[in-house]
């Protein structure tokens, strides 16, 4: 069993929405997945709709009053399970446990059903206690939700320290990745958060980003996952994504992490920043727009949009190679509506974050066109 523990002593970072996503797109790649709900709050067991305030907790379990498995919760996903949560879950910071066994509660009660997994994926709490060392322990990787904003970046270099001292303590890997949540590149802000985003963690920022979407709180509210309420939408896409990145970094012998691997790592931010936003060049007083589709083998891709009249590939230049499509138009610095066709069928754009409701009850992505001086500092 592979342990994704989601960690962010910030709250509001969208560290329980990945944890409850993240969980539910693995149980849909057919893996066997148990959500570990840590934070006495109970929003993963509510993102799931199974949250019941006098359910039996971890509390219980370090107590020794039932066993780990006599309170997971089966079947609330396909392929997911969940250990709920309650507010009793806090009184287990002040319990009378050996200093040598503190950190180890959690792993002590794993062991009888590790082989039952494939991926445990356990929500935090906000605080750096005797709970979350207890799940940072056990990790196989931890992965930080850093939201754009100055809040988001403050603190996580004490996380980064918190963590190298239990790798020197427990002489063990424990991998970091970095995913830059909440995500509206429509704006300048946004956009400098993320570029020292990149700076910052370039090492182990990875290669998806969350976008802002009130669609996970519709999900939220209706008790399910994204992938259930809204499998086709742009963040169910980048949600499946990174369980996707996730399970091949997971996967990975520590013998392949070589220099030429931690170079490539290193762009990852402005790699799935330029998927995210459409690059421009110059072309006189135009701007030549390239749209990049990589998941679309075999399919037919058209494009469409508030440029053209709607009307599919009208002015539109087709690239195909590798299974990549490329979409080409020239226009002028602007912001454009559009849509992609693939095989009849409309959509909007899942590499692209920007978007807006339409008439339809669907989304339009959102294409800015800028300068090209602009373009480069991005």
């Amino acid at each position: 069993m592979k342990i994704i523990a989601i960690a962010n002593r910030k709250g509001g970072c969208g560290k329980t929405t990945t944890a409850i996503n993240l969980a539910a797109c693995l149980g849909k790649k057919e893996q066997r997945v148990l959500l570990l709900d840590l934070d006495p709050q109970g929003h993963s067991s509510l993102g799931f709709g199974v949250f019941n305030e006098h359910a039996r907790d971890l509390y219980d379990v370090f107590t020794g009053e039932v066993k780990l498995e006599e309170i997971i919760l089966p079947g609330v996903f396909t392929g997911v399970d969940v250990v709920p949560a309650t507010m009793t879950l806090a009184a287990a910071e002040h319990l009378p446990v050996r200093s040598d066994e503190r950190d180890r509660q959690l792993e002590i009660h794993l062991a009888p059903i590790r082989h039952r997994y494939d991926y445990m994926v356990i929500d935090c709490p906000p605080s750096m206690g005797l709970l979350c060392f207890n799940a940072l322990v056990v990790a196989d990787l931890v992965l930080i939700p850093i939201e754009m904003s100055l809040f988001g970046l403050h603190g996580i270099d004490q996380m980064y320290q918190t963590i190298g001292q239990l790798r020197e303590r427990y002489r063990r890997d424990i991998p970091i990745r970095v995913l830059p949540t909440l995500v509206d590149s429509r704006t300048r802000l946004c956009r400098q958060f993320l570029h020292e985003v990149g700076e910052r963690f370039a090492d182990d920022v990875l290669p998806v980003m969350v976008q802002f979407t009130v669609r996970l709180k519709e999900a939220v509210r209706q008790g399910m996952p994204i992938v259930a309420y809204d499998p086709t939408s742009t963040v169910a896409v980048q949600y499946g994504r990174l369980a996707d990145v996730l399970m091949s970094t997971l996967s990975e012998s520590p013998k392949t992490e070589n220099v030429g691997h931690t170079e490539t790592r290193l762009t990852t931010m402005r790699r799935a920043f330029e998927e995210a936003q459409p690059r421009s060049g110059r072309h006189g007083g135009l701007q030549k727009v390239v749209l990049r589709f990589y998941d679309f083998a075999g399919k037919k891709v058209q494009l469409a949009g508030s440029f053209n009249d709607w009307t599919p590939d009208q002015g539109v230049i087709t690239r195909i190679e590798d299974g990549m499509v490329e979409k080409i138009v020239v226009l002028m610095p602007g912001n454009y509506q559009y849509r992609i066709i693939v095989d009849g069928a409309w959509q909007e754009d899942p590499s692209n974050p920007d978007q807006m409701s339409n008439f339809s009850g669907g989304y339009n992505s959102i294409l800015h066109v800028e300068a090209e001086h602009e373009t480069a500092s991005v």
